[in-house]
């Protein structure tokens, strides 16, 4: 399948994850979604959570990582 507005193709697994979460098939390059970075909290002793922060916050990411690397 192609971009709507390139034209350029879309990856299968891009083209199946918008299609799964009702989204215009866009490329990567023509997204104005914003970049983000996900850690798993385990906080809970059986089931994580995963939180997601803006990739532009970089001290929250370092705090995240440093604490991802304690739970472990």
């Amino acid at each position: 399948m192609n971009c709507i507005y390139c034209k350029n193709c879309v990856g299968v697994e891009r083209y199946e994850f918008l299609v799964e979460t009702n989204r215009k098939i866009i490329c990567k390059e023509c997204s104005v979604e914003k970049k983000a970075v996900g850690f798993l909290d385990w906080s809970h002793k059986t089931a994580p959570s995963l939180v997601m922060v803006p990739a532009n916050a970089k001290e929250t990411i370092r705090i995240l990582d440093r604490a991802n690397r304690r739970a472990r």
